[in-house]
């Protein structure tokens, strides 16, 4: 019994079109990828900060101008700036 591989020129002649070219879809992964990549980076700059913010006293944060009620808040604005 004879193997036979099928080729794009053999998709194509049926369907009448062009088989897709997987390269294509690479770039659109790529940035799905990387959009996910961002929201992990983010997600960690935020509890880090909350967890630094977190284990300095109300002195401190008084200091350097941030309420107790506010690391939260403040957390989220810094990871959201790029690093």
């Amino acid at each position: 019994m004879a193997t036979y591989a099928i080729t794009s020129k053999d998709i194509q002649g049926p369907i009448g079109q062009p088989y897709p070219d997987t390269r294509a879809g690479l770039g659109r992964i790529r940035a799905w990828l990387d959009g996910i990549t961002a929201k992990y980076e983010r997600r960690r700059r935020y509890e880090r900060t909350v967890t630094e913010l977190s284990a300095l006293n109300d002195r401190i944060l008084s200091d350097i101008g941030i309420g107790r009620h506010q690391i939260h808040e403040v957390a989220l604005q810094l990871s959201q700036r790029r690093a």
